[in-house]
Protein backbone atom coordinates (compact mmCIF):
# COMPACT_ATOMS: atom_id res chain seq x y z
CA UNK A 1 0.00 0.00 0.00
CA UNK A 2 2.95 2.10 0.90
CA UNK A 3 4.62 1.60 -2.01
CA UNK A 4 1.82 2.53 -4.62
CA UNK A 5 1.18 5.76 -2.49
CA UNK A 6 5.15 6.71 -3.05
CA UNK A 7 4.46 5.88 -6.90
CA UNK A 8 1.47 7.56 -6.80
CA UNK A 9 3.44 11.22 -5.51
CA UNK A 10 6.33 10.36 -7.47
CA UNK A 11 4.40 10.15 -11.00
CA UNK A 12 2.48 13.40 -9.77
CA UNK A 13 5.69 15.20 -9.04
CA UNK A 14 7.10 13.93 -12.29
CA UNK A 15 3.78 15.36 -14.22
CA UNK A 16 4.32 18.88 -12.09
CA UNK A 17 7.81 19.02 -13.23
CA UNK A 18 6.85 18.78 -17.01
CA UNK A 19 3.76 20.89 -17.12
CA UNK A 20 3.08 24.36 -16.18
CA UNK A 21 -0.29 25.96 -16.73
CA UNK A 22 -0.67 28.57 -19.56
CA UNK A 23 -3.49 30.58 -21.37
CA UNK A 24 -3.81 29.60 -25.11
CA UNK A 25 -4.76 32.17 -26.92
CA UNK A 26 -6.82 31.72 -30.33
CA UNK A 27 -7.12 34.17 -33.03
CA UNK A 28 -11.13 34.66 -34.42
CA UNK A 29 -12.79 32.68 -36.66
CA UNK A 30 -15.05 33.91 -39.28
CA UNK A 31 -17.67 31.01 -38.78
CA UNK A 32 -17.57 30.57 -34.79
CA UNK A 33 -17.14 33.42 -32.49
CA UNK A 34 -14.50 33.30 -29.99
CA UNK A 35 -14.95 32.16 -27.05
CA UNK A 36 -13.37 33.15 -23.57
CA UNK A 37 -12.30 30.04 -21.67
CA UNK A 38 -8.34 29.37 -21.39
CA UNK A 39 -6.85 26.07 -22.02
CA UNK A 40 -3.95 25.03 -19.72
CA UNK A 41 -1.00 23.67 -21.44
CA UNK A 42 -1.03 19.89 -22.25
CA UNK A 43 2.49 19.30 -21.02
CA UNK A 44 4.53 16.24 -22.46
CA UNK A 45 2.85 16.05 -26.37
CA UNK A 46 2.40 11.98 -27.11
CA UNK A 47 5.17 12.16 -29.50
CA UNK A 48 7.28 12.74 -26.47
CA UNK A 49 9.16 9.29 -25.23
CA UNK A 50 8.15 10.07 -21.93
CA UNK A 51 4.83 10.44 -23.07
CA UNK A 52 3.88 6.82 -21.37
CA UNK A 53 4.79 7.88 -17.70
CA UNK A 54 1.96 10.54 -17.96
CA UNK A 55 -0.80 8.44 -19.37
CA UNK A 56 0.06 5.83 -16.46
CA UNK A 57 -0.39 8.79 -13.90
CA UNK A 58 -3.65 10.03 -15.34
CA UNK A 59 -4.97 6.65 -15.81
CA UNK A 60 -4.24 5.90 -11.63
CA UNK A 61 -5.22 9.43 -10.57
CA UNK A 62 -8.67 8.76 -12.82
CA UNK A 63 -8.93 5.41 -10.77
CA UNK A 64 -8.48 6.77 -7.43
CA UNK A 65 -11.39 9.94 -7.96
CA UNK A 66 -14.67 8.20 -6.75
CA UNK A 67 -17.00 11.33 -6.81
CA UNK A 68 -18.50 12.04 -9.93
CA UNK A 69 -18.60 15.43 -9.77
CA UNK A 70 -14.28 15.63 -9.69
CA UNK A 71 -14.37 12.89 -12.34
CA UNK A 72 -16.06 15.08 -14.59
CA UNK A 73 -14.11 17.73 -13.53
CA UNK A 74 -11.11 15.43 -14.23
CA UNK A 75 -12.24 14.48 -17.36
CA UNK A 76 -12.71 18.13 -18.93
CA UNK A 77 -8.89 18.70 -18.12
CA UNK A 78 -7.91 15.62 -19.81
CA UNK A 79 -9.56 16.90 -22.64
CA UNK A 80 -8.56 20.28 -22.87
CA UNK A 81 -5.36 19.00 -22.20
CA UNK A 82 -5.77 16.84 -25.42
CA UNK A 83 -7.15 19.09 -27.60
CA UNK A 84 -3.81 21.28 -26.81
CA UNK A 85 -1.88 18.46 -27.72
CA UNK A 86 -3.45 17.53 -30.75
CA UNK A 87 -3.10 21.16 -31.75
CA UNK A 88 0.41 21.21 -30.75
CA UNK A 89 0.74 17.66 -33.36
CA UNK A 90 -1.02 19.10 -36.00
CA UNK A 91 1.51 22.34 -36.07
CA UNK A 92 4.37 19.57 -36.40
CA UNK A 93 2.73 17.81 -39.07
CA UNK A 94 1.69 14.75 -37.12
CA UNK A 95 -1.66 14.41 -38.60
CA UNK A 96 -1.85 10.54 -37.90
CA UNK A 97 -1.18 11.44 -33.81
CA UNK A 98 -3.54 14.61 -33.76
CA UNK A 99 -6.16 13.31 -35.06
CA UNK A 100 -5.98 10.48 -32.35
CA UNK A 101 -4.77 12.57 -29.67
CA UNK A 102 -7.87 14.89 -30.98
CA UNK A 103 -10.15 12.02 -30.67
CA UNK A 104 -8.80 10.87 -27.34
CA UNK A 105 -9.83 14.75 -26.15
CA UNK A 106 -13.62 13.97 -27.14
CA UNK A 107 -13.15 10.65 -25.56
CA UNK A 108 -12.73 12.81 -22.17
CA UNK A 109 -15.42 14.77 -23.09
CA UNK A 110 -17.75 12.26 -23.45
CA UNK A 111 -16.69 10.97 -19.80
CA UNK A 112 -16.87 14.11 -18.45
CA UNK A 113 -20.73 14.66 -19.54
CA UNK A 114 -21.40 10.70 -18.41
CA UNK A 115 -20.07 11.66 -14.70
CA UNK A 116 -22.04 15.11 -14.57
CA UNK A 117 -25.41 13.39 -16.01
CA UNK A 118 -24.78 11.00 -13.00
CA UNK A 119 -24.25 13.34 -10.22
CA UNK A 120 -27.35 15.75 -11.51
CA UNK A 121 -29.50 12.78 -10.92
CA UNK A 122 -28.18 12.11 -7.57
CA UNK A 123 -29.49 15.47 -6.80
CA UNK A 124 -25.88 17.78 -7.19
CA UNK A 125 -25.45 21.23 -7.77
CA UNK A 126 -23.82 20.59 -11.55
CA UNK A 127 -25.02 24.32 -12.63
CA UNK A 128 -21.53 25.93 -11.80
CA UNK A 129 -19.86 22.58 -13.91
CA UNK A 130 -22.18 22.25 -16.54
CA UNK A 131 -21.82 25.92 -17.86
CA UNK A 132 -17.85 25.57 -17.85
CA UNK A 133 -18.00 22.65 -19.85
CA UNK A 134 -20.89 23.88 -22.44
CA UNK A 135 -18.25 27.17 -22.74
CA UNK A 136 -15.64 24.80 -23.30
CA UNK A 137 -17.39 22.55 -25.79
CA UNK A 138 -17.89 26.30 -27.35
CA UNK A 139 -13.78 26.31 -27.55
CA UNK A 140 -13.31 22.90 -28.75
CA UNK A 141 -15.61 23.51 -31.46
CA UNK A 142 -13.60 26.97 -32.24
CA UNK A 143 -9.98 25.32 -32.01
CA UNK A 144 -11.14 22.60 -33.88
CA UNK A 145 -12.36 24.73 -36.48
CA UNK A 146 -9.11 26.94 -36.87
CA UNK A 147 -6.94 23.54 -37.53
CA UNK A 148 -9.09 23.06 -40.38
CA UNK A 149 -7.94 26.15 -42.13
CA UNK A 150 -4.64 24.77 -43.75
CA UNK A 151 -5.66 21.24 -43.74
CA UNK A 152 -6.96 19.01 -46.55
CA UNK A 153 -8.11 15.39 -47.46
CA UNK A 154 -8.32 12.87 -44.77
CA UNK A 155 -6.91 15.44 -41.84
CA UNK A 156 -9.76 17.51 -42.86
CA UNK A 157 -12.52 15.00 -42.60
CA UNK A 158 -11.36 13.98 -39.96
CA UNK A 159 -11.47 17.16 -37.79
CA UNK A 160 -14.99 18.41 -39.19
CA UNK A 161 -16.12 15.15 -38.12
CA UNK A 162 -14.60 15.61 -34.49
CA UNK A 163 -16.03 19.44 -35.10
CA UNK A 164 -19.47 17.88 -35.09
CA UNK A 165 -18.73 15.51 -32.36
CA UNK A 166 -18.01 18.64 -30.20
CA UNK A 167 -21.63 20.35 -31.23
CA UNK A 168 -23.10 17.27 -30.36
CA UNK A 169 -21.17 17.56 -26.72
CA UNK A 170 -22.51 21.10 -26.27
CA UNK A 171 -25.89 19.57 -27.35
CA UNK A 172 -25.81 17.09 -24.90
CA UNK A 173 -24.92 19.47 -21.96
CA UNK A 174 -27.72 22.25 -22.81
CA UNK A 175 -30.25 19.24 -22.70
CA UNK A 176 -28.60 18.08 -19.42
CA UNK A 177 -28.97 21.67 -18.12
CA UNK A 178 -32.29 22.68 -19.03
CA UNK A 179 -34.01 18.82 -17.82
Amino acid sequence: MLRRILIVLLLVLISSFFSKSLAQTVSTSSALPKVEYELVYPGLLPDNPLYYLKAIRDNILKFLIRDEMKKAEFDLLQADKRLGAGKALLEKAKDDLAITTLSKSGNYFDDAISNIFKAKKKGENVEQLLDKMITASKKHQFVIREMQSEQKGDTLLNLRFLEARAHDFQERLEIIKSD
